[in-house]
């Protein structure tokens, strides 16, 4: 979806990180396993694309020794208030585990952050309770 050309579905031309800059908060928070979109305000062929990725997870997951009832919850926000595009992407799991993943620029690359040893390191994921809401306050996207 972030490149803009949505080939896990198909040729799907969409440009989310627009979308979400034109948003009232700047950002758009698609819900990969209702397909749906649950926060910003995004056009009907961006919304189609999110119903359309919903149809093939369980084809993906299949093809990567997953299956959709492995998740609580798979969805990604996409960031366009930042100077690069940003996705948060998080993912629960059935146990319980939740974790929140922070991508950016184009292509889409872990960030990347140093350790106290003062090396380049891909920034860890966060690891959260299950019943904790992304994005619920500013600390979640930092």
């Amino acid at each position: 979806m972030a490149s803009g050309l949505g080939l896990v579905i198909g040729y799907h031309p969409m440009d989310v990180f627009s979308e979400a800059a034109s948003s009232s908060n700047g950002v758009i928070e698609v819900d990969f396993l209702r397909g749906c979109i649950v926060r910003g305000e995004a056009s009907d062929n961006l919304k189609a694309a999110a119903a359309r990725f919903a149809e093939v997870l369980p084809k993906f997951c299949q093809q990567n020794g997953a299956q959709v009832a492995d998740f609580e919850s798979l969805s990604a926000v996409f960031d366009a208030n930042a100077l690069e595009p940003r996705v948060f992407l998080t993912v629960s799991d059935q146990n319980g585990h939740r974790s929140t993943t922070d991508y950016m620029g184009l292509p889409l690359k872990r960030v990347r952050v140093l350790d106290e040893l003062g090396r380049i390191r891909r920034k860890p994921r966060r690891e959260a309770a299950a019943t904790t809401a992304f994005g619920a306050d500013s600390s979640d996207t930092e």
